[in-house]
């Protein structure tokens, strides 16, 4: 049986890459607060998630499908935060000056030299598109995965069934990974993301998918829960439905009215104060430091050069994109 327990190091890293997510999505916020870009998707309780499936793709091998709010995992792929930054912005300038006055999301993501694919504005496409991708990988006998990401919403498109339904009938290398928004069972029935009911309860499942529901806030049993899934897609089993439960969240202090982007770099409020167990950040912490990982020292260092570096991110891609004509 495959070991799927992440080590020490992987655990750390899974840490990592969901600060950089917090940080980054606090920074998107204040640029649509300020009026710099005019649509955004918070990902803030999608960190564990995102980051936990994101570790097990093989970057430039694997291919993956995110949906609009996916920032964890496009950060994770190997997006730089000035690249998602500037990519923001410059499509928002693009925006203002379209003839038609169209206006196009922001956040459809795109990574050609990593084989992330752009999704498209109809929910719910990407899983057709996956399918697709997989389908030509089984016929070209590489061991390739696909990864496609959805929001709970798209499991009532007949695009989700088509994507499932072919994906399970030619036995696919593909896993379809559903982020459930669970908050507003949680904010009403007081109880655990885990026991709010499963969004693919009225969904006809086909035969010969392997589907597991997973804690979507504890990076642990994602990670574990994907790297199994993708083991099994590249030695040829099928294709995998991982339905995670997640619950959202709003920033823990009100985001800076300032023309300083600084400010809301270094205004992320202290982990150790961010909430109760519901906050992906604060359960991985608390896996840290029941296994005896977790060393306050690191933890602030590493704090402190991520504000710095995304900071500085932020500050260039505002630079580069007001001074381009």
């Amino acid at each position: 049986m495959m070991h799927t327990d992440p080590s020490s190091i992987v655990l750390q890293d899974l840490y990592t890459k969901m600060l950089l997510t917090r940080i980054v999505d606090n920074c998107m916020l204040w640029l649509y607060t300020e009026g710099y870009i005019d649509f955004v998707s918070s990902c803030r309780g999608h960190e564990a998630t995102q980051v936990g499936s994101a570790t097990c793709i093989q970057v430039g091998q694997d291919f993956t499908l995110p949906f609009y709010r996916d920032l964890g995992v496009v950060l994770t792929i190997g997006m730089t935060p000035y690249e998602i930054f500037r990519t923001s912005l410059q499509t928002q300038r693009q925006q203002a000056g379209s003839p038609d006055g169209f206006q196009a999301p922001l956040q459809y993501w795109g990574y050609h030299k990593h084989n992330t694919i752009t999704g498209s504005a109809p929910v719910a496409t990407q899983l057709l598109h996956a399918a697709g991708i997989a389908f030509a990988c089984k016929l070209r006998k590489a061991a390739v995965v696909t990864v496609a990401y959805c929001g709970d919403d798209a499991t009532t498109e007949p695009d989700f069934q088509e994507g499932i339904q072919f994906a399970a009938m030619h036995q696919l290398p593909v896993v379809f990974i559903c982020e459930q928004d669970c908050t507003q069972f949680y904010s009403t029935k007081q109880s655990t993301t885990s026991q709010a009911p499963s969004c693919l309860h009225a969904e006809a499942l086909p035969p010969h998918l392997l589907y597991q529901r997973i804690d979507g806030m504890d990076s642990v049993a994602v990670y574990s829960a994907t790297l199994r899934a993708m083991q099994a897609a590249r030695e040829g089993h099928g294709p995998t439905l991982l339905e995670m439960a997640v619950t959202r969240s709003l920033p823990t202090v009100p985001l800076p009215q300032s023309e300083d982007p600084s400010t809301v770099v270094h205004g992320l409020p202290s982990l150790s104060n961010a909430g109760t167990l519901l906050d992906p950040l604060v359960r991985c912490q608390h896996t840290l430091q029941e296994r005896g990982m977790w060393n306050d020292e690191w933890a602030t260092q590493l704090s402190k050069r991520m504000m710095t570096e995304v900071e500085r991110a932020l500050q260039d891609a505002l630079r580069d994109t007001l001074q381009s004509k």
